[in-house]
């Protein structure tokens, strides 16, 4: 198998294969996101543009897994069982977007092609980015060692080695009687455990490599938009805002407290996912909703992303909450009641699931395992 030296490869008498199938897993999973954000704009009637659907995509996918694999996993169904029927549905599912939508989304393609073509410097200058800051995150990011690997890289593992999902304890391997209720709603993981058990990928290369390059990307991506979105379209301006955040943030690694020590050195963990990726993109959509209230699109968009944020990380429904309400002053200042409106039904939301969680706190909700041996 491929073996890890500080957390960083070294070679393996299969790396070769190994890399192969990441980078597979890779182009895989940018697909499916990119077709399922397809879909998703179309029966929301969002914008057609495919950086846009990775993102929405890549949150629309984590909720449909959610639904499906809850139930498999609380009745501990073998996580091949649960993977065959998954790879099914997913593969029937995206054939039949590109089937049915294949217009909507040549379209989508060539209109965003058109726009590179009038916006060459800003391609350059942030794809180089791109590769050269996921790169260096492979090299030199990554905590090689730290109690939160016990989760994120020791759940996919357990239930590879055990074939059950969360129902072994990742340290000792001993069965657990109670899904822990911290953990069990995140069911990015339990995904990572289904590629790695049907692929035969290494969990570390998928855990610490292929998702870590998501990740980042998608990180990447909303900084773009809030940097266009603030530039005004402008294309130095955007440059400027974008290439300025990154340079503040980079500047701030050192601090454990702050989303940019978690993008280097803890990229694939839930937390780190929900600072970087749906936190900035609800500001961005927050402020689309002051700027355009009666664009509902906003709202379809912030709730995808709240309910999809929530299958990575419970921290979305602590922080979630707070940035709503910090919103309120701006939007009683608009004196438009579509905002509250909004802002309103995003609290719901993350009532709900701060609802769950209490519910299996306390017992009320039944996390115990039983198994039928």
């Amino acid at each position: 198998m491929l073996s890890y030296t500080d957390g960083n490869l070294i070679s393996g008498a299969d790396d070769m294969s190994q890399l192969i199938m990441a980078i597979i897993c890779l182009v895989a999973y940018l697909t499916i996101y990119y077709l399922v954000g397809v879909a998703t704009a179309k029966i929301f009637k969002l914008n057609n543009n495919p950086l846009e659907e990775i993102i929405y995509g890549a949150f629309v996918y984590g909720i449909l897994f959610f639904v499906y694999v809850m139930p498999m996993k609380l009745k501990i169904v073998p996580v091949t069982t649960i993977g065959v029927i998954w790879a099914i549905f997913v593969a029937v599912m995206c054939f039949t977007i590109i089937v049915v939508l294949r217009k909507y989304i040549v379209t989508g393609l060539k209109e965003w092609f058109k726009g590179l073509a009038k916006r060459k410097l800003s391609f350059t200058f942030v794809g180089l980015f791109t590769i050269g800051f996921i790169a260096f995150i492979e090299l030199f990011g990554r905590l090689p060692k730290g109690y939160n690997q016990t989760w994120f890289v020791g759940w996919p593992s357990t239930a590879v080695v055990y074939n059950e999902l969360m129902t072994h304890d990742t340290e000792t391997g001993a069965p657990l009687a109670m899904f822990p209720n911290e953990r069990y709603l995140n069911t990015f993981m339990d995904h990572s455990a289904i590629v790695c058990k049907l692929t035969g990928l290494h969990v570390m290369l998928e855990v610490r490599t292929v998702l870590t390059a998501i990740f980042v990307l998608m990180q990447i991506i909303i900084v773009w938009k809030l940097a266009e979105y603030f530039g005004k379209g402008n294309e130095k301006k955007s440059l400027f805002a974008f290439f300025g955040y990154w340079t503040f943030r980079n500047l701030m690694i050192g601090s454990q407290l702050l989303p940019s020590y978690y993008t280097v050195f803890r990229t694939y963990e839930g937390k780190g996912f929900v600072m970087n990726v749906p936190v900035p993109l609800l500001v961005l959509l927050l402020w689309k909703m002051y700027d355009e209230p009666k664009d509902l699109g906003n709202l379809w968009k912030s709730s995808i992303c709240l309910i999809g944020a929530m299958t990575y990380s419970l921290s979305m429904m602590f922080s979630a909450p707070f940035l709503f309400v910090s919103f309120i002053p701006f939007a009683l200042y608009k004196k438009d009641k579509r905002i509250l409106r909004n802002i309103f039904v995003l609290l719901f939301i993350s009532g709900i699931y701060v609802i769950i969680y209490y519910l299996g706190n306390k017992g009320i909700i039944d996390r115990t395992i039983y198994r039928t041996e």
